[in-house]
């Protein structure tokens, strides 16, 4: 297992419906390339993700497809490396969706990405620090705010 977690931020804004597009694209893409991890944009524009698969896959991915892509900059990868485990079973998304959104597969709410980035058990801890720290600058739900709260 290989992984690679990078940030960057969006040129401009994406709305709700070029969020899903996302979604939908990048989970057939990874799906059938094998990759799990998890992508997380916060209202702010900034990206968060984590991919995980095999080295030159994951490679491909980004340093061929991630970095050329003109909707972002200021691109930074974070970690890089081998792995010892998968931490994220899929691949899926989160980001602040507004309410009567029904769930499309891979849509993980801030919340819930919080949550599960929290209960990461073989997460190596500067990795999962990453995470939370962008999890829970993200999302301001109550029950955010009441996990975040009790966190520090």
């Amino acid at each position: 297992m290989y992984h690679l977690l990078y940030q960057s931020q969006a040129l401009a804004n994406f709305s709700l419906p070029e969020l899903l597009e996302l979604l939908q694209k990048s989970r057939a893409y990874n799906a059938a390339r094998g990759i799990t991890g998890i992508l997380l944009h916060a209202p702010n524009g900034q990206f968060l993700q984590l991919l995980e698969g095999e080295k030159g896959t994951v490679q491909h991915l980004y340093y061929d497809r991630i970095a050329a892509d003109p909707r972002h900059e200021h691109l930074v990868v974070l970690s890089e490396g081998p792995g010892t485990a998968q931490l994220f079973p899929d691949w899926s998304m989160s980001f602040r969706s507004g309410t009567g959104l029904p769930a499309p597969p891979g849509y993980l709410a801030p919340s819930a990405a919080y949550f599960r980035v929290s209960n990461l058990v073989q997460a190596p801890p500067e990795l999962k620090h990453l995470l939370l720290d962008f999890t829970a600058g993200y999302d301001d739900s109550p029950l955010a705010e009441s996990m975040i709260g009790s966190r520090r």
